[in-house]
């Protein structure tokens, strides 16, 4: 099964190490966008969907699905916005100079993401989405193992 990057927003200090780390890595443009909700952080990049909407309204088959991944071909990209408007997480963003969509390609040059390596709470992780879920249901059932010896049953 594929790795993906997923998040703990639990954990986001709203620290912003991720946007620049993605934007050390692309060239000054971060693809990756951490926004404020009720005092915590959550980070907004591209879910790679199964069914991906994105790649649906794109006429000029500038995204195209590689694998478990989805793909921007810029040198395809019009800049129509349709992509933006069908994400339903946000996470393509429009370059309004180049006239073209930009989103988060999993750092495909890295053998890990560098918004994960960087992430100095854990808020983001890079991992199999079945081992991640076993993780949290272990990490669940201490914290609740804690809690009933913390009031006595």
């Amino acid at each position: 099964m594929g790795r993906e990057i997923l998040l703990r927003p639990e954990r986001c200090i709203l620290c912003y190490a991720c946007e620049v780390a993605c934007a050390r890595e692309h060239d000054g443009r971060e693809n990756i966008w951490v926004v404020s909700v009720d005092g915590g952080g959550v980070a907004v990049l591209c879910r790679h969907c199964e069914n991906a909407p994105c790649i649906a309204v794109c006429h000029t088959g500038a995204l195209v699905r590689e694998g478990n991944e989805v793909r921007l071909l810029p040198e395809r990209c019009t800049g129509c916005e349709l992509c933006l408007w069908a994400c339903p997480f946000g996470a393509v963003g429009l370059d309004l100079e180049e006239k073209r969509a930009y989103k988060c390609d999993r750092c495909g040059h890295r053998a890990e993401p560098a918004c994960t390596l960087t992430c100095p709470s854990g808020a983001l992780t890079c991992r199999c989405v079945a081992d991640f879920a076993a993780w949290r249901r272990m990490v669940a059932g201490r914290e609740w193992a804690v809690g009933l010896e913390r009031r006595g049953l």
